[in-house]
């Protein structure tokens, strides 16, 4: 009897064991071809699409770090102006520019990554000019402690390794993808299937990526087929009232040479960064990143907590760095319905603060679209994404409930 049943029990183990290796060999190849066909590791593919200037998404799922990517994609470009600093860039667009224009955004999250990126982007090409958008937390030790330290770019992980290949699965069992997008490599597009010129899962899903200016296109929330992260702005208040993440509230520094309770070293770090982009010709164009008039009025409430924000401009001119002060966006006529977030402007917002600069910087007229841009500023008030068939059919929503005036094109 006892050998009856250890037979039996070495047979069903054997049996469980070989459907195991069975699953994992055939749910091993399934997984790669879904990663191909979804497009959310072929970084090459889109880069070859996007850069023969064909209208693509590149919306990866598997990794959030696009410096590969980008890089890549300027290479190919070469651009004669590029913008280059955190997401809170992503929303100049190349329809605005009267000459080859890329949106390096989404790369530098400090000034030491700044740099690096920088330098990055110099030893593939040298452009004529750069734009840069500064977030005003680079400027706290408690954000980065050294902005002299090499910090190499960012590199991420577009490959078929373990990690890529489980998120199918992962995402399947979260319900961040359903059933039939998770068979989409067999279906045809008509049936649901994976589309042309959409790479990776976001962009198959709602078309959010980056188009091939390098732009990012937050397609899902503004036309409400997906709620907002930040919806009214409450995780980004919550920041401002905790002091937590980008929005930690100022302490004291030790060194009294600070201005205001700014550190000089990282003010000396960005300063450094500009010199070298002016000593190589290089026309360099500075910004102070927008924030929402909620999240922003919220700020004054407890102004002492940020004299990073509040005194940043003054310490960037007392170091020679012109720089424009885009803070508050009633300023140059934008507001809340032309935010995605509490601190991401939408790109009405960047052609407003586009507009500004060239009024402030002729220099920068020789490459920007005027014309374009007064059109969309006229047509398109209080929008955070300006309508383009290439992209989506769907109108753009009251995505926020603010009671914004929302029209279909």
């Amino acid at each position: 009897m006892n050998n009856t049943e250890t037979a039996f029990l070495k047979r069903y183990f054997l049996v469980l064991l070989g459907l195991v290796l069975a699953g994992c060999l055939l749910a091993v190849p399934y997984t790669a071809w879904w990663l191909h066909s979804s497009g959310d590791v072929a970084v090459e593919r889109a880069v070859a699409e996007q850069s023969k200037g064909n209208f693509a998404v590149f919306g990866s799922g598997v990794s959030q770090d696009f410096v590969d990517y980008k890089l890549q994609l300027y290479a190919k470009v070469k651009p004669e102006i590029a913008a280059v600093g955190s997401s809170r860039v992503m929303q100049f667009r190349g329809a605005y520019f009267r000459k080859p224009f890329l949106n390096v955004g989404g790369t530098a999250g400090n000034l030491p990554v700044l740099r690096s990126t920088i330098d990055a982007m110099l030893h593939i090409h040298k452009p004529d000019a750069i734009i840069i958008g500064l977030d005003f937390w680079w400027f706290m030790p408690q954000w980065n402690a050294d902005p002299f330290k090499e910090e190499p770019p960012t590199s991420g992980s577009y490959n078929y390794g373990f990690d890529s290949l489980k998120k199918p699965w992962t995402w399947l069992l979260e319900g961040k993808i359903s059933f039939r997008d998770f068979i989409a490599p067999m279906l045809p597009q008509s049936m649901g299937g994976f589309r042309n010129a959409r790479y990776g899962i976001m962009a198959q899903q709602y078309n959010d990526g980056f188009g091939s200016d390098g732009s990012w296109y937050y397609t899902g929330e503004s036309t409400g087929q997906k709620r907002p992260f930040d919806y009214q702005f409450e995780d980004t208040l919550k920041q401002v009232r905790y002091g937590t993440k980008a929005f930690f509230h100022a302490k004291p520094l030790a060194d009294s040479r600070d201005p205001g309770g700014i550190s000089s070293a990282h003010l000396d770090a960005f300063a450094e960064i500009y010199c070298r982009l002016k000593a190589r010709g290089i026309a360099t164009f500075v910004f102070i990143s927008p924030l929402s008039v909620r999240v922003l009025d919220a700020m004054r409430e407890r102004e002492a907590d940020y004299p990073h924000l509040f005194k940043l401009r003054d310490a960037l001119l007392a170091r020679g760095i012109d720089v424009m002060e885009f803070t508050d966006p009633r300023t140059f006529a934008s507001g809340d319905c032309e935010f995605f977030d509490g601190f991401h402007g939408g790109e009405v917002t960047y052609a407003r603060m586009l507009r500004d600069m060239a009024d402030r910087w002729p220099a920068l007229l020789a490459y920007v679209n005027m014309d374009r841009i007064n059109a969309t500023l006229r047509d398109w008030r209080g929008y955070a994404l300006v309508p383009d068939e290439r992209l989506t059919s769907r109108p753009e929503v009251d995505f926020m409930n603010f009671n914004c005036p929302k029209r279909k094109p």
